[in-house]
């Protein structure tokens, strides 16, 4: 599938250290991919190999460790200042600090309690999110590539998709059904004619979900819970 990835894994509990380590590289053997891992103690010793050079794909940061309040969370917050663009994960036992992530836009959060059942399915978002950058689509008698990273919005028009990059935007003949299911879990489905692209999000309400360019998306009533849910879930 491509080149290998580098995953951090910050966490000051051995235990939790080694299961992750481990499920990493049975998804690594699974899915065909090289996965280098290194593991550290503390945020503190983190951010000291970060600022002499070391970095990662992705960071599995503990929020709370032994001895250092917040840790995880300082350290995100330092790892953003210092201009790293890793996905963040956020692990932890407690259910409460489940706002934590907004700041640094965090990929993900994961209880502790369900890394068993839930990682597998964040590791998959993570590889869609590494490997699969481009949306294809066809209009006008062409195949068309786009960065899914610009896209700010699919809205569903009749029987055409009006998508909306941050440059640019395409009509074409399809469902909002399916783009969903092509561009996946990093996009988040608010209303039957609306798909947002969740790295795009500023800022929400009751209502609506603001963008980084100022699009305002409505959120419908049928699915604010589950846009409640996965918002949480993603740290917001």
């Amino acid at each position: 599938m491509g080149p290998g990835m580098k995953f951090v894994i910050c966490d000051d509990e051995a235990l939790y250290r080694q299961l992750l380590h481990e499920k990493i590289l049975q998804d690594a053997f699974r899915y065909d991919y090289e996965a280098e891992i290194v593991a550290y103690g503390s945020g503190k010793e983190l951010v000291e190999a970060v600022s002499k050079g070391d970095s990662a794909d992705v960071f599995f940061l503990d929020i709370q460790m032994e001895g250092e309040s917040d840790d995880g969370i300082k350290a995100a917050r330092e790892l953003r200042r210092m201009g790293i663009n890793g996905l963040i994960v956020y692990i932890t036992s407690f259910i409460d600090y489940v706002q934590t992530g907004y700041e640094v836009k965090a990929f993900r959060y994961l209880l502790k309690s369900q890394i068993a059942e839930k990682l597998p399915r964040v590791l998959e978002d993570i590889r869609q999110e590494l490997t699969d950058k481009d949306y294809f689509f066809h209009t006008g008698g062409e195949r068309i590539r786009v960065d899914r990273r610009r896209i700010l919005y699919l809205e569903s028009v009749r029987r055409q998709l009006h998508l909306i990059t941050t440059d640019k935007e395409y009509y074409y003949y399809g469902g909002l059904d399916q783009a969903q299911r092509e561009l996946g879990e990093g996009f988040l489905r608010c209303h039957r004619s609306y798909l947002i692209n969740m790295e795009q999000i500023r800022k929400v309400s009751a209502v609506e979900i603001v963008l980084e360019t100022g699009s305002r998306v409505p959120i419908s009533r049928s699915y604010a819970k589950e846009v409640k849910r996965r918002l949480i879930l993603a740290g917001f």
